[in-house]
């Protein structure tokens, strides 16, 4: 079982002595992430390529997904209640849906029958930058519609604002910030890692469990059909949860 975590790396610098810092540059990620988005981008142009009022296959699938996270987006957002309600809808629909799929090919592109292909979602480096996108994400949206002052108020605390309070009150409300801050900024910190850590850990640990069924019951069909359906389920699982809690944190962050 070590081809689960076996990651070819370049630890200096191609043709020179120069070493590369933070562990070296794992290449076969990178190259299984450049193949993703390359049979992303073929298959939606592939399911689009024919657009029209009377949608065919192709398109009533994209516009299925699309449909999807719109409801998704509809019932996480009050619309009677968010003034930016459309503008956000226009922004955050498009996103997810790409997200989401992004992710689901990420997880199931083992599925193919080629060799040295690797779900880029079993390595931590790949889950640690979708969980950077979505915090920042979450975190530049907040600036932009709760402006800057208002997002370093809701950082700041709940007792900032003390309106009608003691002076030595009020004081100390202010002085809360030191503590709330920090946390605040710690709480964010702690979203990005466990959102990366939930991905990594469940498309590693479903890649050792079709590893173990497949050795302990080889040449059998049946094994081959439990592998395939917990492939797909787990895929599509992980890819709705992960673009779910983007959603929730950008809900949260500008709300």
């Amino acid at each position: 079982m070590e081809h689960l975590i076996e990651r070819f790396t370049w630890h200096y610098v191609p043709f020179t002595d120069y070493r590369i810092p933070l562990g070296g540059v794992n290449v076969s990620t990178i190259v299984n992430t450049l193949l993703v988005m390359a049979l992303l981008l073929g298959l939606l142009r592939a399911l689009t390529r024919r657009k029209s009022p009377a949608p065919g296959r192709g398109q009533a699938l994209v516009e299925l997904l699309v449909e999807g996270w719109d409801k998704m987006y509809s019932v996480t957002f009050n619309e009677a209640e968010d003034p930016h309600y459309e503008e956000k809808r226009r922004r955050l629909v498009p996103y997810l849906s790409a997200l989401f799929i992004f992710i689901l090919i990420s997880n199931a592109i083992v599925a193919l029958p080629v060799p040295f292909v690797q779900e880029p979602t079993s390595d931590l480096n790949c889950t640690l930058a979708l969980g950077f996108l979505s915090i920042t994400c979450a975190t530049i949206y907040g600036f932009h519609y709760k402006g800057v002052r208002g997002t370093l108020k809701d950082m700041a605390g709940p007792l900032w604002e003390s309106e009608g309070a003691a002076w030595w009150a009020s004081a100390a409300g202010k002085a809360s910030a030191l503590l709330f801050f920090p946390i605040h900024v710690i709480g964010e910190i702690s979203r990005m890692l466990s959102v990366s850590f939930r991905l990594f850990g469940n498309i590693l640990g479903g890649a050792t469990i079709i590893a173990v069924i497949f050795l302990l019951a080889r040449g059998l069909f049946f094994p081959l059909i439990l592998d395939s359906f917990f492939l797909a389920f787990e895929a599509a699982i992980q890819a709705y949860v992960f673009s779910m809690l983007t959603l929730v944190y950008i809900a949260v962050a500008t709300e």
